[in-house]
C-alpha cells in the first residue's frame, strides 16, 4: 500500500520558493549522514501546477540542511511550467536532475519533451530547460541526432497555383 507523506518540512518547502510540496511513493528513507532523502517506487510529486512521476526521486541537502538537487530515476514524466506562466513542457526521460538554485532542470535519456503552447515536440539525449527564461536547449549525438517536429501553415494561395 502506497505510503503518503506531506511534507511539511522546512527544507523541502523552501526548494520550491514556499510553495508546498506533496510526495507519495512507496518507500521513503532519509539520511542524515549523507545527507539525502530517497523516495522509493511508484513516486508523484507536486510543486505549484508542476508535477513529477518517476521510479525513484532522491533530493540531496547541503550542510544547512537545504535542498541544493533533485534527482528523479526511472520512467519520468513530468510537467513543468514557466515562470511566466506562458510556456508548459510536458515529457519523458530516463533521468532528471533539478537545481533549485538556478531553477534549471536538466533531462538525460531518450527525452521527448512537448511544448503544449506551441504543439511542437523536442527529442534528444540532453535537454535542459530554464524556468526563469523560458528557454529548452536539445542536445543529440551522430547515431541520436536532435529531432524537431512541429507544423506549419501553408496560406491558400500558394496551395492552389
Amino acid at each position: 500500500m502506497k505510503k503518503y507523506l506531506l511534507l511539511p518540512l522546512l527544507a523541502i518547502s523552501t526548494l520550491f520558493s514556499s510553495q508546498q510540496v506533496e510526495i507519495t511513493a512507496d518507500h521513503f528513507e532519509a539520511s542524515d549522514v549523507k545527507k539525502v532523502t530517497k523516495f522509493i517506487g511508484n513516486v508523484h510529486m507536486i510543486k505549484g501546477v508542476d508535477e513529477l512521476n518517476a521510479s525513484k526521486v532522491y533530493v540531496y541537502f547541503d550542510a544547512n540542511k537545504k535542498p541544493i538537487k533533485y534527482e528523479a530515476i526511472g520512467n519520468v514524466k513530468f510537467t513543468i511550467t514557466m515562470n511566466d506562466g506562458k510556456k508548459v513542457y510536458k515529457g519523458e526521460s530516463g533521468r532528471l536532475v533539478y537545481i533549485p538554485k538556478t531553477e534549471i532542470y536538466e533531462l538525460y535519456e531518450n527525452v521527448k519533451l512537448f511544448d503544449t503552447k506551441l504543439d511542437r515536440i523536442l527529442i534528444g539525449e540532453k535537454v535542459f530547460v530554464d524556468k526563469q527564461s523560458a528557454k529548452a536547449r536539445v542536445e543529440g549525438s551522430k547515431e541520436k541526432p536532435v529531432k524537431f517536429i512541429f507544423k506549419i501553415e501553408e496560406n491558400n494561395a500558394s496551395k492552389n497555383r
